[in-house]
């Protein structure tokens, strides 16, 4: 059993929730570091801390220079500009290509902040989503997200 730190334990946990077998588009996978801002299409290189980078055959850990170079790429390309029906396998792949940036903060020795921003990299920002969580450990060690009704309240408008 290896050891590692809480933050590292719970990108993991992050990772694993996004690497879905059933997913057919293409997805970036990055953890910042936590002073780096989640307002840009593609993360700069020196913001990233690890990379993940699944082009259909799951997640695999990448170097983050070749991840970041890889999404711009892909960030680059507009196969939906052409006719659905023109489209390759590939291509409708690569037309619903996300890059997902999340960093962690801890809060207190049995708490972390998790920031992650999803982008469809060719409708951003209308396919942009966003998630602020809270994880916390329990007394037997084990870590697991809070619901916080409070951040999914903050979206809601006043009529709702």
């Amino acid at each position: 059993m290896s050891v590692t730190s809480p933050l590292d334990h719970v990108a993991a946990r992050i990772v694993e929730r996004y690497s879905n077998p059933s997913r057919k588009a293409y997805t970036y996978l990055f953890r910042l570091r936590a002073e780096s801002p989640l307002d840009a299409l593609v993360p700069p290189v020196e913001a990233v801390l690890a990379a993940w980078v699944d082009e259909g055959g799951g997640f695999q850990p990448t170097e983050p220079l070749e991840a970041v170079a890889r999404c711009a790429q892909a960030a680059e390309l507009k196969p939906h500009a052409q006719p659905p029906h023109t489209l390759t396998p590939h291509q409708r792949k690569q037309m619903m290509a996300r890059a997902i940036q999340f960093k962690l903060q801890p809060v207190a020795e049995d708490e972390i902040a998790l920031h992650l921003v999803s982008r469809a990299l060719g409708f951003a920002p209308k396919g942009s989503r966003e998630v602020i969580e809270t994880w916390r450990r329990t007394s037997e060690g084990v870590w697991y997200s809070v619901y916080r009704e409070q951040e999914r309240a903050r979206g809601r408008s006043a009529e709702d």
